[in-house]
């Protein structure tokens, strides 16, 4: 993590009323303990929205910390298959995934020591952390979803929904991706950084020798798609779409993305992709 990342840095963006807004605002949170737990320290939203966002509240005197789940290759393979069930897309999901499910969760569980005031769990796969709740007397457990679970598996959702529910609190990115629970509910936006170094202004030159290194013609439209390698984003058939502009206009394919290391298929759909591709 940037231990240099600085709240007056983002002043030009947001003005500096906001800025004053959010020190008034964190020394509300003085002395109060937050720890974020999430299943990969690279790749993926959630680890980037980390990144930066833990040493951001460093910065602003808030005591917070991040820890990452362990699992192997069987939990991670099981996680996607949940990933991809809640997201609406048919997926064989048996009794015996649960079990690998169980299995790592009581591991994680056994090894989680960290002392907090507030939990953050994000995403399914640390989900159900929540059982080490009863024995952190007055801390708060927040279960925050990144993903959009408005159409699950029902049989996928009403397994997690068993944990889900134990926590105090839930937050969404947006209404339209949640799903009725019996715990308060709260809406917050993906914490897009605009300083980090996906959003950050390039230099000319550093631009110019990209487009030079790769070939791409500056006088040619471009068809794109900015992604990590996962099914759900469907890079085959960004492929096919660029195939039937072409047909059209003349226009460049540029695709380009990453993987993270609790996604199992990452390599598999980037070699789909490259057979597509030709």
């Amino acid at each position: 993590m940037d231990s240099s990342i600085d709240i007056k840095s983002y002043r030009p963006v947001v003005g500096a009323n906001e800025i004053e807004e959010i020190k008034m605002l964190s020394e509300k949170l003085r002395g109060i303990r937050f720890h974020n737990v999430n299943s990969t320290a690279a790749g993926g939203g959630v680890a980037e929205i980390l990144t930066r966002l833990v040493p951001l509240l460093r910065n602003l005197g808030i005591d917070a910390s991040w820890s990452v789940i362990k699992g192997g290759d069987d939990f991670f393979e099981v996680t996607k298959a949940f990933h991809n069930a809640l997201h609406g897309k048919k997926v064989t999901v048996t009794d015996a995934m649960f079990r690998v499910f169980e299995r790592y969760t009581e591991l994680n569980v056994g090894m989680f020591d960290r002392e907090a005031d507030c939990y953050f769990i994000h995403d399914p796969q640390p989900v159900g952390l929540i059982a080490r709740k009863n024995g952190r007397n007055g801390s708060r457990w927040v279960w925050r979803c990144h993903v959009d679970v408005s159409n699950p598996d029902p049989k996928v959702w009403e397994y997690l929904k068993n944990h889900v529910e134990k926590y105090d609190a839930s937050v969404f990115s947006m209404p339209e991706f949640s799903r009725h629970l019996s715990i308060p509910q709260f809406m917050v936006a993906p914490s897009i950084d605009p300083l980090s170094d996906k959003n950050k202004e390039l230099d000319r030159k550093y631009v110019d020798d990209v487009i030079e290194k790769y070939g791409i013609d500056y006088e040619l439209p471009v068809v794109s798609q900015i992604s990590r390698f996962d099914r759900l984003k469907d890079p085959v058939g960004v492929i096919a779409a660029y195939k039937l502009v072409k047909k059209k206009t003349d226009c460049q394919l540029v695709l380009a993305g990453g993987g993270a290391s609790d996604d199992p298929e990452g390599g598999a759909v980037l070699d789909e992709a490259r057979r597509a591709a030709g």
